[in-house]
């Protein structure tokens, strides 16, 4: 599970954040670009913010996001499922501590790149290019459609990293917006 979850995050964040600097504390998962910011608060099972609210039970991820109902399961490290009314399967494989997760998430193509140095790749209509500044915290660039973004960045707090399902499924959602 720990894989999907890190796939799904970053789907989610992709068009979102403008998120104020997390401190070595902090337990949400921050994005923030020129036009936006997103804080995600990280517990146990459940990420919550006013955006979105999704709770993490055994191998089932259930609940909102921006306005759009998530209903995933997984099994053999693939989540399959729905966000909104679109079909989700995404592959979600962690080998030697880089997370790659790739296929469809909300009916958009997904090709996400999670390492210890850098989140990289393809989330829905946004392309992403983001090396590790310092612990837990990446900056860097992206592109939605036509247009460039040469400040953002990307807090994923350390209990969350841990998580593979809970980051793949929350980074999704984010970065695809």
């Amino acid at each position: 599970m720990k894989t999907s979850l890190l796939v799904t995050l970053g789907l989610l964040a992709c068009g979102s954040a403008l998120a104020a600097t997390p401190s070595a504390k902090n337990e949400n998962l921050d994005l923030r670009t020129r036009d936006r910011s997103l804080a995600v608060r990280v517990s146990d099972d459940l990420l919550s913010s006013p955006e979105l609210k999704l709770s993490f039970k055994h191998d089932t991820v259930q609940g909102q996001a921006f306005g759009r109902p998530v209903n995933l399961t997984e099994k053999d490290d693939v989540l399959q499922g729905t966000y909104g009314q679109k079909p989700v399967n995404l592959k979600v494989t962690d080998h030697e501590d880089i997370l790659l997760a790739v296929g469809t998430f909300g009916g958009q193509v997904t090709d996400l790149r999670v390492s210890p140095e850098e989140v990289s790749g393809t989330a829905g209509p946004c392309s992403y290019e983001l090396l590790i500044t310092r612990h837990d915290r990446y900056e860097g660039w992206r592109t939605c459609g036509d247009r460039k973004d040469n400040k953002v960045s990307l807090y994923i707090p350390s209990s969350l990293a841990k998580e593979d399902t809970q980051l793949a499924t929350a980074l999704s959602i984010l970065l695809a917006q």
